[in-house]
């Protein structure tokens, strides 16, 4: 092989290990939370077995302003929660918070539905299971179903598994 070939090689190697040392490192040192599940009906065919995951500390917290702002910028929205069991809702903004010794935060974006402004999620919404078991998670999703979270101090997060209450 020629040392261009062996480059190129060693080049894509670094880049596809690259992608796979944030969430490893997440998950092995991030602040772990726990946020309450809310039921959500998911259906795709060809991306086998998943639960699509909507969270309560989302819900009922984003202004009006808030979310026109983040739609116009196009930017994520910064929630910040605390480390409970259950998480609790804290504040939510546009840059990243300045946390508080018990919290940590999540990075979300805006969505309007029903007239209402909620923020979803999207690094730890889908909860991929084994086959045939993604009815009954989604069952019990919203009655004594939390998620357990590793967070990162920039927020970042890595769904880590569901447990129950």
């Amino acid at each position: 092989m020629s040392t261009r070939v062996r480059i190129a090689v060693a080049v894509q190697v670094v880049l596809m290990l690259a992608g796979l040392v944030s969430p490893l490192l997440i998950r092995a040192t991030g602040t772990t939370t726990y946020l309450e599940t809310r039921p959500v009906d998911p259906r795709a065919l060809f991306r086998g077995d998943y639960v699509i995951l909507s969270y309560a500390v989302g819900v009922g917290i984003l202004g009006a302003e808030d979310a026109r702002q983040a739609d116009e910028r196009g930017k994520p929205l910064y929630v910040t929660i605390t480390t409970d069991r259950p998480a609790r809702f804290v504040k939510v903004g546009l840059e990243r918070p300045d946390l508080q010794d018990g919290q940590t935060c999540l990075i979300g974006r805006a969505r309007r539905a029903d007239g209402q402004a909620s923020v979803d999620f999207p690094q730890v919404a889908q909860y991929f299971v084994a086959e045939g078991e993604g009815h009954e998670i989604e069952s019990q999703l919203g009655e004594d179903q939390l998620a357990v979270v590793k967070t990162s101090r920039r927020c970042n997060a890595v769904l880590v598994g569901l447990e129950t209450r």
